[in-house]
Protein backbone atom coordinates (compact mmCIF):
# COMPACT_ATOMS: atom_id res chain seq x y z
CA UNK A 1 0.00 0.00 0.00
CA UNK A 2 1.44 3.69 -0.80
CA UNK A 3 0.21 5.70 2.14
CA UNK A 4 -2.96 5.26 3.54
CA UNK A 5 -4.32 3.74 -0.14
CA UNK A 6 -7.35 1.75 1.12
CA UNK A 7 -7.01 1.54 4.69
CA UNK A 8 -9.89 1.71 7.18
CA UNK A 9 -9.93 2.99 10.24
CA UNK A 10 -12.72 0.39 12.39
CA UNK A 11 -12.54 2.15 15.61
CA UNK A 12 -12.16 6.41 15.44
CA UNK A 13 -13.92 9.31 17.47
CA UNK A 14 -15.27 12.68 16.06
CA UNK A 15 -17.46 15.22 17.34
CA UNK A 16 -20.31 15.40 18.24
CA UNK A 17 -19.25 13.67 21.41
CA UNK A 18 -19.67 13.83 25.29
CA UNK A 19 -15.38 14.61 25.03
CA UNK A 20 -13.18 17.11 23.27
CA UNK A 21 -12.37 16.13 19.86
CA UNK A 22 -10.22 16.72 17.31
CA UNK A 23 -12.85 16.81 14.30
CA UNK A 24 -16.12 16.59 13.74
CA UNK A 25 -17.78 14.24 11.66
CA UNK A 26 -17.54 15.66 8.30
CA UNK A 27 -13.99 16.41 8.93
CA UNK A 28 -13.23 12.94 9.44
CA UNK A 29 -14.39 11.68 6.64
CA UNK A 30 -12.84 14.51 4.42
CA UNK A 31 -9.30 13.89 5.93
CA UNK A 32 -9.92 10.23 5.41
CA UNK A 33 -11.36 10.66 1.99
CA UNK A 34 -8.19 13.28 0.79
CA UNK A 35 -5.98 10.26 2.81
CA UNK A 36 -7.32 7.83 0.03
CA UNK A 37 -8.77 5.33 2.83
CA UNK A 38 -11.85 3.17 2.02
CA UNK A 39 -14.09 3.49 5.02
CA UNK A 40 -13.86 5.09 8.82
CA UNK A 41 -16.79 3.64 11.37
CA UNK A 42 -17.52 6.12 14.20
CA UNK A 43 -17.70 5.08 17.40
CA UNK A 44 -18.96 7.20 20.27
CA UNK A 45 -19.23 5.78 24.15
CA UNK A 46 -22.84 7.70 24.23
CA UNK A 47 -25.18 7.06 21.35
CA UNK A 48 -25.31 5.08 17.85
CA UNK A 49 -23.37 6.34 15.20
CA UNK A 50 -25.57 4.61 12.62
CA UNK A 51 -27.77 7.74 11.71
CA UNK A 52 -24.58 9.90 11.46
CA UNK A 53 -22.67 7.75 9.63
CA UNK A 54 -26.12 7.77 7.08
CA UNK A 55 -26.10 11.45 6.78
CA UNK A 56 -22.29 11.80 6.32
CA UNK A 57 -22.04 9.26 3.59
CA UNK A 58 -24.91 11.86 1.60
CA UNK A 59 -22.07 14.74 2.25
CA UNK A 60 -19.16 13.34 1.69
CA UNK A 61 -19.01 11.27 -0.85
CA UNK A 62 -15.86 8.75 -2.09
CA UNK A 63 -15.16 7.39 1.25
CA UNK A 64 -17.39 4.43 2.95
CA UNK A 65 -18.54 5.62 6.21
CA UNK A 66 -20.43 3.38 9.12
CA UNK A 67 -21.73 3.41 12.67
CA UNK A 68 -21.70 1.51 15.55
CA UNK A 69 -22.90 1.14 18.62
CA UNK A 70 -21.92 0.96 22.51
CA UNK A 71 -24.09 -0.53 24.96
CA UNK A 72 -23.18 1.78 27.80
CA UNK A 73 -25.80 3.06 30.42
CA UNK A 74 -26.64 5.74 28.04
CA UNK A 75 -28.53 3.72 25.39
CA UNK A 76 -29.53 1.35 28.30
CA UNK A 77 -26.72 -0.62 28.66
CA UNK A 78 -27.24 -4.47 27.64
CA UNK A 79 -30.27 -3.62 25.80
CA UNK A 80 -31.11 -5.51 23.06
CA UNK A 81 -33.56 -3.58 21.49
CA UNK A 82 -31.02 -0.65 20.60
CA UNK A 83 -28.56 -3.82 19.29
CA UNK A 84 -31.66 -5.15 17.21
CA UNK A 85 -32.33 -1.45 16.04
CA UNK A 86 -28.56 -0.52 15.29
CA UNK A 87 -28.38 -3.67 13.57
CA UNK A 88 -31.32 -3.30 11.01
CA UNK A 89 -30.06 0.31 10.45
CA UNK A 90 -26.75 -0.91 9.39
CA UNK A 91 -24.08 -0.84 12.18
CA UNK A 92 -21.42 -2.33 11.48
CA UNK A 93 -19.84 -3.00 14.88
CA UNK A 94 -22.26 -3.42 17.96
CA UNK A 95 -19.42 -2.84 21.23
CA UNK A 96 -19.93 -4.34 24.74
CA UNK A 97 -20.00 -1.28 27.45
CA UNK A 98 -17.24 0.95 27.17
CA UNK A 99 -17.20 3.99 30.25
CA UNK A 100 -19.96 1.87 31.90
CA UNK A 101 -18.22 -1.14 32.01
CA UNK A 102 -17.88 -2.73 35.99
CA UNK A 103 -14.07 -3.23 34.78
CA UNK A 104 -13.98 0.42 33.43
CA UNK A 105 -15.09 1.80 36.58
CA UNK A 106 -12.77 -0.40 38.71
CA UNK A 107 -9.60 0.85 36.75
CA UNK A 108 -10.68 4.65 36.93
CA UNK A 109 -11.75 4.59 40.87
CA UNK A 110 -15.42 4.82 40.39
CA UNK A 111 -15.38 7.37 37.33
CA UNK A 112 -17.09 6.48 33.97
CA UNK A 113 -14.69 9.07 32.25
CA UNK A 114 -10.97 8.63 31.67
CA UNK A 115 -8.01 10.56 33.86
CA UNK A 116 -6.71 11.02 30.45
CA UNK A 117 -9.67 13.17 28.82
CA UNK A 118 -12.38 14.36 31.27
CA UNK A 119 -15.89 14.52 29.93
CA UNK A 120 -17.66 18.08 29.01
CA UNK A 121 -20.94 17.30 30.50
CA UNK A 122 -21.72 16.15 33.85
CA UNK A 123 -22.36 12.11 34.30
CA UNK A 124 -24.65 10.43 36.82
CA UNK A 125 -22.67 8.03 38.83
CA UNK A 126 -22.92 4.15 37.60
CA UNK A 127 -22.80 1.11 39.23
CA UNK A 128 -21.24 -0.34 36.47
CA UNK A 129 -22.54 -3.42 33.93
CA UNK A 130 -21.04 -6.85 34.28
CA UNK A 131 -22.11 -9.53 31.98
CA UNK A 132 -21.43 -12.14 34.13
CA UNK A 133 -24.06 -13.48 37.41
CA UNK A 134 -22.37 -13.86 40.36
CA UNK A 135 -21.57 -17.32 39.93
CA UNK A 136 -19.50 -16.32 37.06
CA UNK A 137 -21.86 -17.41 34.15
CA UNK A 138 -23.39 -14.80 31.38
CA UNK A 139 -26.08 -13.10 31.61
CA UNK A 140 -29.37 -14.59 29.59
CA UNK A 141 -29.28 -10.66 28.35
CA UNK A 142 -26.10 -11.31 26.83
CA UNK A 143 -27.80 -14.77 24.79
CA UNK A 144 -30.26 -12.39 23.82
CA UNK A 145 -27.86 -9.81 22.40
CA UNK A 146 -25.34 -12.63 21.00
CA UNK A 147 -28.12 -14.46 19.04
CA UNK A 148 -29.55 -10.89 17.47
CA UNK A 149 -25.82 -10.38 15.97
CA UNK A 150 -25.54 -13.77 14.85
CA UNK A 151 -26.40 -14.02 10.99
CA UNK A 152 -26.54 -10.14 10.95
CA UNK A 153 -23.28 -9.22 9.50
CA UNK A 154 -22.84 -7.31 12.16
CA UNK A 155 -19.50 -7.72 14.26
CA UNK A 156 -19.44 -8.28 18.06
CA UNK A 157 -16.89 -6.43 19.94
CA UNK A 158 -15.61 -6.85 23.24
CA UNK A 159 -15.33 -3.01 24.49
CA UNK A 160 -13.85 -2.53 28.25
CA UNK A 161 -14.75 -5.45 29.66
CA UNK A 162 -11.91 -7.46 32.13
CA UNK A 163 -9.96 -10.01 30.21
CA UNK A 164 -12.21 -12.79 32.24
CA UNK A 165 -15.66 -11.33 30.82
CA UNK A 166 -13.93 -11.17 27.10
CA UNK A 167 -12.81 -14.60 27.00
CA UNK A 168 -16.24 -16.31 28.49
CA UNK A 169 -17.72 -13.91 25.67
CA UNK A 170 -15.60 -14.52 22.74
CA UNK A 171 -15.95 -18.55 23.54
CA UNK A 172 -19.77 -18.58 23.87
CA UNK A 173 -20.26 -16.34 20.61
CA UNK A 174 -18.40 -18.17 18.30
CA UNK A 175 -20.08 -21.39 20.23
CA UNK A 176 -23.40 -20.44 19.45
CA UNK A 177 -22.66 -19.53 15.69
CA UNK A 178 -21.42 -15.22 15.76
CA UNK A 179 -19.23 -15.07 12.80
CA UNK A 180 -17.29 -12.41 13.81
CA UNK A 181 -15.66 -11.52 17.24
CA UNK A 182 -13.61 -8.49 17.45
CA UNK A 183 -11.38 -8.41 20.98
CA UNK A 184 -11.07 -4.21 21.64
CA UNK A 185 -7.23 -2.46 22.06
CA UNK A 186 -6.09 -5.69 24.43
CA UNK A 187 -3.01 -3.74 25.04
CA UNK A 188 -4.49 -0.48 25.95
CA UNK A 189 -4.09 -0.28 29.76
CA UNK A 190 -7.58 0.02 30.73
CA UNK A 191 -7.93 -3.74 29.73
CA UNK A 192 -4.63 -5.15 29.28
CA UNK A 193 -4.52 -8.98 28.55
CA UNK A 194 -1.44 -10.83 28.46
CA UNK A 195 -0.26 -11.76 25.27
CA UNK A 196 -1.00 -15.85 25.57
CA UNK A 197 -4.54 -14.53 25.87
CA UNK A 198 -4.82 -13.02 22.54
CA UNK A 199 -3.44 -15.51 20.58
CA UNK A 200 -6.18 -18.03 22.29
CA UNK A 201 -8.88 -15.64 21.89
CA UNK A 202 -7.70 -15.72 17.76
CA UNK A 203 -7.27 -19.28 17.86
CA UNK A 204 -11.27 -19.27 18.76
CA UNK A 205 -11.45 -17.65 15.87
CA UNK A 206 -11.45 -13.68 16.46
CA UNK A 207 -10.06 -10.76 15.60
CA UNK A 208 -7.87 -8.30 17.93
CA UNK A 209 -7.28 -4.66 17.44
CA UNK A 210 -3.75 -2.71 17.54
CA UNK A 211 -3.65 0.68 18.45
CA UNK A 212 -2.19 3.65 17.71
CA UNK A 213 -3.60 5.05 20.81
CA UNK A 214 -1.49 2.54 23.04
CA UNK A 215 1.40 4.11 21.86
CA UNK A 216 0.60 8.02 22.75
CA UNK A 217 2.01 9.53 26.14
CA UNK A 218 -0.84 10.05 27.90
CA UNK A 219 -2.22 6.37 26.86
CA UNK A 220 1.06 4.61 26.87
CA UNK A 221 1.01 0.73 27.62
CA UNK A 222 3.06 -0.75 25.06
CA UNK A 223 6.57 -0.18 23.43
CA UNK A 224 6.55 -0.11 19.44
CA UNK A 225 8.38 -3.48 19.18
CA UNK A 226 6.98 -5.49 21.82
CA UNK A 227 3.65 -4.52 19.99
CA UNK A 228 5.26 -5.99 16.24
CA UNK A 229 6.56 -8.61 18.03
CA UNK A 230 3.29 -9.42 19.34
CA UNK A 231 1.29 -9.09 16.25
CA UNK A 232 3.59 -11.73 14.54
CA UNK A 233 3.08 -13.74 17.10
CA UNK A 234 -0.85 -13.49 16.58
CA UNK A 235 -0.96 -13.79 13.26
CA UNK A 236 -1.06 -10.90 10.41
CA UNK A 237 -4.27 -12.53 9.44
CA UNK A 238 -6.20 -11.92 12.22
CA UNK A 239 -5.03 -8.71 13.57
CA UNK A 240 -6.78 -5.39 12.98
CA UNK A 241 -4.87 -1.68 13.07
CA UNK A 242 -6.87 0.99 14.23
CA UNK A 243 -6.02 4.79 15.97
CA UNK A 244 -9.07 4.72 18.30
CA UNK A 245 -7.79 8.82 17.73
CA UNK A 246 -10.30 11.80 17.95
CA UNK A 247 -8.92 13.08 21.10
CA UNK A 248 -8.07 16.79 20.94
CA UNK A 249 -4.95 16.60 22.43
CA UNK A 250 -3.96 14.23 19.67
CA UNK A 251 -3.31 14.52 15.95
CA UNK A 252 -6.34 13.91 13.73
CA UNK A 253 -6.94 10.59 13.40
CA UNK A 254 -6.03 10.53 9.76
CA UNK A 255 -2.92 11.81 10.64
CA UNK A 256 -2.57 9.59 13.60
CA UNK A 257 -3.10 6.44 11.28
CA UNK A 258 0.04 7.73 9.33
CA UNK A 259 2.23 8.07 12.23
CA UNK A 260 1.22 4.75 12.99
CA UNK A 261 1.66 2.77 9.34
CA UNK A 262 5.71 5.44 9.80
CA UNK A 263 6.11 3.57 13.57
CA UNK A 264 5.26 0.38 11.83
CA UNK A 265 7.32 0.53 8.83
CA UNK A 266 10.97 1.68 11.23
CA UNK A 267 9.76 -1.51 13.50
CA UNK A 268 10.44 -3.59 10.22
CA UNK A 269 7.20 -4.57 9.19
CA UNK A 270 6.45 -4.47 5.19
CA UNK A 271 4.03 -2.72 3.46
CA UNK A 272 2.29 -6.06 2.73
CA UNK A 273 1.97 -7.10 6.25
CA UNK A 274 0.78 -3.66 7.22
CA UNK A 275 -1.19 -3.76 4.20
CA UNK A 276 -3.31 -6.90 5.41
CA UNK A 277 -3.82 -5.40 8.63
CA UNK A 278 -5.11 -2.20 6.80
CA UNK A 279 -6.75 -3.28 4.09
CA UNK A 280 -7.69 -6.98 4.22
CA UNK A 281 -8.46 -7.99 7.60
CA UNK A 282 -10.88 -5.19 8.37
CA UNK A 283 -12.58 -5.45 5.02
CA UNK A 284 -13.13 -8.60 5.59
CA UNK A 285 -14.24 -8.36 9.08
CA UNK A 286 -17.12 -5.25 7.78
CA UNK A 287 -17.81 -7.64 5.09
CA UNK A 288 -16.85 -5.18 2.45
CA UNK A 289 -16.48 -6.81 -1.08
Amino acid sequence: MKGLQGAIDIHVHSSPSIFPRSVNDFELAKQAKEAGMRAIVLKAHEESTVSRAQLVSKVVEGIEVYGSLVLNEYVGGLNPYAVDMAIQQGAKLIWMPTGSAKHHLDHYGGKSDYKEQKSTIRLLPQKGITILSEDGKLLPVVYDIIDLIKGSGAVLATGHLSPLETKILTQTAISRGVEKVLVAHPDLKINKMDLSLQIELVRMGAYVEKSMLTLMPLWKSIEPDELVAGMRQIGIEKCILQTDFGQANHPSPTEGYGHFVQILLEQGMDEKEIEQMACVNPAELLGLT
